[in-house]
């Protein structure tokens, strides 16, 4: 049975309601040290373009990454805030608990444990040609080709298949990849389908082909294990913009 001080029923009022109060804050504090000043921090790939990410000056201002993670603060409650950073950055940048997470990612693009929430972005990876170049039926068409590739990125499935004789032509990020491209550097690149489809899109006069279409897949978000907020708060907020359709409306307004 608990045991209640009979003096704290003996004091005035107002000074017991103070503190009660004042013990109750003191709990919360304890159970969440600084949750009134947390805001939900994400990466910000700076090898992403539209329509994934935007930046100027190395900040991101617009894309999908910006607006899903908007969209998940506004559900938390919390403020957001985005951290740019290279590709190669990004799994110390999280283990250090530097930010919270990352979005459209998948396990084995990045190294180390983190807490992963369900499938959210469909995508796709293909192979584009520059017209003129002759066409790719299967990844095997690419043994021995200098192929348009981003440093930091990984091509699980292109490595399986032409092992050693994938000749990979990195570029710093996709946006300079695609530039490389249409100079006639390569006359090949593997991209993913929506960041084809939304270059396509924005200029009408690209010369390019999507040529082979060789993995399907769905992204993930990857949260630190030591992010500020629990991840059992932001996998509910996550699942709860999926359930209500608002992943789907932030996609629709890029496709």
């Amino acid at each position: 049975m608990y045991h209640f001080s009979a003096s704290l029923f003996n004091l005035p009022d107002s000074t017991m309601l103070k503190r009660l109060v004042f013990a109750a804050a003191v709990v919360l504090s304890l159970m969440r040290p600084g949750a009134a000043a947390e805001e939900l921090v994400l990466v910000a790939p700076l090898n992403q373009v539209m329509p994934f990410a935007q930046f100027q000056q190395d900040k991101l201002t617009g894309g999908i990454l910006k607006d899903l993670g908007d969209a998940i603060a506004q559900r938390l409650g919390r403020k957001i805030g985005f951290v740019s950073v290279a590709s190669e950055q990004v799994s110390a940048t999280l283990t250090a608990g530097k930010a919270d997470g990352i979005c459209y990612v998948r396990p084995f693009w990045i190294d180390g444990d983190f807490n992963w929430t369900r499938p959210l972005i469909p995508d796709a990876e293909l192979v584009a040609a520059r017209e003129g170049a002759p066409k790719i039926r299967s990844l095997a068409d690419l043994r021995d080709r200098p192929v348009g590739t981003v440093s930091g990125y990984r091509y699980p499935r292109v490595e399986q298949v032409l092992g050693l004789r994938f000749q990979r032509s990195d570029s710093p990020s996709m946006e300079e990849n695609l530039r490389r491209l249409l100079a006639g550097a390569v006359r090949y690149t593997v991209i993913s389908q929506a960041t084809l489809a939304w270059q396509m899109r924005q200029n009408k006069e690209l010369k390019l082909r999507s040529d082979l279409v060789f993995a399907s897949f769905s992204a993930q978000c990857a949260f630190s294990r030591r992010a500020s907020i629990p991840f059992g708060d932001i996998n509910h907020a996550i699942n709860s913009l999926l359930d209500d359709g608002s992943v789907d409306e932030i996609l629709a307004r890029y496709r």
